[in-house]
This record gives C-alpha cells, structure tokens and sequence, in this order.
C-alpha cells in the first residue's frame, strides 16, 4: 500500500506549459481561443494564462470561461502601458480599478495566481511604494514579476534583481512569477552576473515561471520562439525550475490567429525529454 501512494505521489508531479491568451483575443484572434482550450483539453501538461487588459468586461470574461471551459488557467494583469504602475503613488487609486478585473477573472476562473508586475521607476522609493501598494491589494493570489530594464515604451523599471524582488515579497505577502528572459536581459542591461541572478531569482521559490528564447548577450526581451536563440532551456528547464512547475510560453510578437507556432514551442519544450 505505501508503495502504492509513493508512485501515485511521484505520477502527480510534472511541468505544466501554458499558451498565453488576451481577453482581446475574444475580437482579435476568436479562432485562437478555442484552437488553444481544445489542444490543451487533451493534455494533463497544460494550462492557459489570461491576460486581463484593461476594457475587459465580466460579460467578456463568462464568454472566455464558456470557451475555455475546463482547462486550467492562471491570470496576468495589466502592466506598465495598460494603465498600471505600482510604483507610482499618484496612481494607486487607479490601479486597484485596473487590478479588479483580474481579480474577478481569477474568481471566475478559480485561479490560483494573478502575476502582477512590479513597476516603473529605479530606485528604493520605488521599490518600498511598489511593495506598500500590493500589501494594500490584500489578495494572496498576486505573484509580483521580476522585470528587465526598461520596458518597450521606455519606462525604466524595478523588480529586476532578486533583492528587489525578495523584498517586494517580504513587505508584500505576495508569491513569485520567475521571468527567464526579463532576468537575462536585466543582469546584462546592470552588467550583473547573469548566473548569480538566475540562480538568486529560482531560490525566491517561484509559484510562475515565464519562458521564452533569445540572446543570452542582449537586454532586449525579443518572446523569440523555442529554437530561434541561443538560451539554454534544457539546463533552464532541469536546473532552475521545480518539477510541478508552471511555465508559461511567452513566445512571439504581435496576434496570433492561430495556435500552430504555440504547438511547436510546446512540443519543442517536450523534446527536451524533463518530465
């Protein structure tokens, strides 16, 4: 019998990859979803994480649920070009509006984590006021971000050592979303030891991970496709990410009409023969 139980145990853990959708998708790409909840359905390895942006509506979110149906999902916020910014005090009214829809998608969808960026600004006032505002939020579903540099407007940012994200973490109560690419590109953009960073950022004992391919040289967060870079995944992927782990795909640019570029990415994670 106990021999029973440690096998059950041990087939019970394995990573879990994740297409990543937008509620605007439900306008931009209608095809997508359903394309990505019915290859997910079949598969035990999967979820979708849901970007909220900002003029989703509840009506929007039924529909998604509807659509998605029992796939498991976990919820992205909107961040810095969405109007949010922790970091920024003058906004902390708007926030928390930005921030309730996520909320309700996660009740919605019961999931377990919402990631939440950390915020705009460099500097220790920025980091305390990032912290003070999701301790305000008072949700224990919220993982905070770790970020690169600057952001593809231009707004630099924090959130993009381990420290920072340690203490954002401590004040907050929040969990963790571990960026490969944001903590390569930020350790190169501060001329920090990219290793020192990516193991400083696995031993925050992250709920979330994103991935995606790129220049282990550059500072600039490209979502390259699996394959397209130079990243090394499979050392990422034994070495740095925990056996249950949920890794969301974060791969390409601009919207997708269909999920075939996703499946290969998922299917090339695979190769790498992990789990």
């Amino acid at each position: 019998m106990l021999i029973w139980i440690l096998k059950e145990t041990e087939r019970g853990k394995m990573r879990k990859y994740g297409f990543k959708l937008f509620s605007s998708n439900l306008r931009t790409a209608p095809e997508l979803i359903g394309e990505c909840a019915g290859y997910a359905a079949d598969r035990d390895d999967m979820f979708i994480e849901l970007m909220v942006v900002p003029d989703c509506t509840e009506d929007d979110l039924r529909v998604l649920k509807k659509q998605i149906g029992g796939v498991e999902v976990r919820i992205h916020a909107p961040h810095n070009d969405m109007g949010f910014d922790a970091g920024n005090a003058e906004l902390e009214r708007q926030n928390k509006t930005v921030l309730s829809m996520s909320q309700k998608a996660a009740d919605i969808f019961a999931a377990k984590t919402i990631v939440v960026h950390a915020g705009c600004g460099r500097g220790r006032e920025y980091v305390e006021e990032t912290a003070r505002q999701f301790k305000s939020f008072d949700d224990k579903r919220i993982v905070v971000e770790n970020l690169p540099c600057a952001a593809s407007n231009g707004d630099i940012l924090h959130g993009t050592t381990p420290d920072e994200i340690k203490y954002i973490m401590r004040e907050s109560g929040c969990g963790f979303c571990f960026d490969f690419s944001h903590a390569i590109c930020a350790a190169v953009g501060l001329k920090l030891d990219v290793e020192d960073q990516l193991k400083g950022f696995y031993n925050l004992k992250p709920d979330v991970y994103h991935m995606c391919d790129g220049d282990f040289a550059g500072d600039i967060d490209s979502h390259m496709h699996f394959g397209d870079g130079n990243y090394p995944l499979k050392r990422f992927l034994e070495t740095l990410t925990d056996e249950n782990a949920y890794i969301t795909m974060e791969t390409g640019k601009g919207i997708s009409q269909h999920n075939d570029l996703w499946v290969k990415d998922y299917d090339y994670l695979k190769s790498l023969s992990v789990n």
